[in-house]
Order: structure tokens, then sequence, then C-alpha cells
């Protein structure tokens, strides 16, 4: 047996289970998810440009080791254009649970957002930043049709 082929042999192996892991980091196969989301469970009111959208979202939270650290919504309007909108929350939190959790806010359109954004059907998109130990994680709305509400113009 040769003793510089065995380590040779040993040292690509370490190497090739440390580039594996790597990879499966990087792709996020070994992530553990935060949460599910529940979306026949959330609802969203129709409303006029200038109001405020009532939402509700719900959604099974399975980690307690992950900080929320951004929170931001977005709608598409009905002309697929983006733009900004104001929630009444920054952040949100709770346990860990087994069971689906519900929780509300309100959101409205600034002034500016109001002259631009299309009546129609519009849909709710949300962008939640996670502090997790292994790394910072995005976790975004699903698609859904309970995302979907209209917009009118007019007072609110």
């Amino acid at each position: 047996m040769d003793l510089t082929k065995t380590i040779s042999a040993v040292a690509a192996s370490v190497a090739a289970l440390g580039g594996s892991y790597t990879l499966a980091d990087k792709f996020g196969w070994l992530d553990k998810p935060i949460l599910n989301w529940a979306p026949e469970h959330f609802e969203i009111s129709d409303g006029s440009a200038g109001g405020e959208f009532k939402v509700i979202v719900a959604r099974q939270k399975l980690r307690d080791d992950c900080e929320v650290t951004n929170f931001k919504i977005e709608i598409k309007d009905s002309d697929f254009v983006v733009h900004p909108a104001v929630p009444s929350i920054a952040t949100f939190s709770g346990p860990a649970t087994p069971t689906v959790d519900k929780f509300g806010y309100k959101f409205t359109l600034s002034p500016e957002v109001q002259k631009k954004i299309a009546a129609g059907e519009a849909t709710l998109m949300a962008h939640i930043k996670y502090k997790c130990p292994e790394r910072e994680v995005v976790v975004n709305y699903p698609n859904h049709k309970n995302l979907k509400f209209n917009i009118t113009r007019g007072k609110a």
C-alpha cells in the first residue's frame, strides 16, 4: 500500500465533502424554513387609492431563532407596474407554533403613488428580511389568488 496515494485519496475525499457541503449551503439545500404561509387565510380589502387597505395574513412559524429586520410591501397594479406601499407595522413577531397564526395590518399609498397607480386588480407583495444564525434570509409572500384586491379611483 502506497502511503502517499492513501493520504492523497483521503485529502481528496475530505475536499470533495467540504465542497459538496459548501455547494449545498449556497443553494439553500440545508436551510431550515422559517415559516410556512397559509395563503388560504389571507384577506385584503378592496378600496380607493387614497384610502386605507386592511390585510390579514397567516403563517405557521417554524423557528424562533430568526429576527425580522425589515418588512417592505409593494403593490403590482393592473398595468403590472410595481409601487411601494406604506404598512402600519414595521416588523412583527410571535413564537414558533404548530398551528397557523393570523395577524393583520393596514397599508396606505403615498400621495405620489396614488396619482400614478392604475385602477383595477392589484397584487400585494411583501419582502421580509430575517437575521438568522446561519445568514440573512428574505421571505416573500407566496403567489396566491388571495393576495389580489381591487383599487378604485376617488375619495376614500
